[in-house]
């Protein structure tokens, strides 16, 4: 499914968000933990690399690692990594600004979150955007999440929530489950079905509290959480222990 829409991933997203995803993934981007500079980051379910360029605008010269088992989403992100981090060079040339530093060349893994070589305490921060509520069972995910996480690293969550307490909770539900398969499918063609799987995954997610109380009983420690636009999307993270 992934496969198919990838042509247009980015512009449906930009679309559904209303322009707000990268906003929210520059969010995550901020909190991102460097152990050991310039930092090792691996983003799981990396679809077409967003999380990943969003990491090296915050964090130039980090080694950047993305996980995903859609290849042609990775061939997307590949393209769009090495280019965010040449524009870079180039504009801090122009600009009379420092020079960027050389960056490696990001690692891009077609392989299965759950089962997959990673190695062990490698990494200073991993981070999983719009990608979790695609993963079951999530405690699988939290295994390797505090396996290859080094001691005191981070890992964050970045997601989008329905609250159905809300006052506008009828509304958010019609424009997940109706308007968006909709329109995407009307201006899209062969999209509606996957959008209309994507509205009806948020729908089904956790609730904040439950994902927090979830990663607490995995391991992790020092849980926080960020709301962004209204509750629609949430940022929530955790620590591998120090010790």
């Amino acid at each position: 499914m992934f496969g198919e829409i990838t042509p247009r991933y980015d512009i449906l997203n930009r679309f559904m968000s209303l322009g707000r995803d990268l906003f929210w993934r520059r969010s995550l981007s901020e909190r991102l933990l460097v152990l050991d500079p310039p930092g090792k980051f691996l983003d799981l379910a990396t679809g077409s690399g967003d999380q990943l360029v969003a990491a090296g605008a915050r964090w130039p010269g980090a080694e950047l690692t993305g996980l995903d088992f859609s290849k042609p989403m990775l061939e997307l992100a590949r393209r769009k990594v090495t280019s965010a981090r040449a524009a870079a060079r180039v504009e801090a040339r122009e600009a009379g600004g420092p020079a960027v530093p050389p960056s490696p060349e990001p690692v891009l893994i077609h392989g299965d979150a759950l089962h997959n070589d990673l190695p062990e305490n490698a990494f200073d921060s991993v981070s999983i955007s719009f990608g979790l509520r695609n993963i079951s069972p999530r405690r699988e995910l939290y295994k390797t999440v505090l396996r290859v996480l080094k001691p005191g690293g981070r890992f964050l969550v970045l997601e989008l929530f329905f609250e159905p307490r809300s006052l506008w909770a009828p509304v958010h539900r019609f424009y997940l489950k109706s308007a968006i398969p909709g329109l995407v499918g009307g201006l899209f063609e062969g999209a509606g079905d996957a959008y209309g799987y994507l509205g009806e995954s948020v729908v089904a997610f956790p609730h904040p509290d439950v994902l927090i109380d979830q990663m607490a009983r995995a391991g992790f420690v020092g849980l926080g959480r960020r709301t962004h636009t209204f509750g629609v999307a949430m940022l929530v993270w955790g620590h591998k222990p120090a010790a």
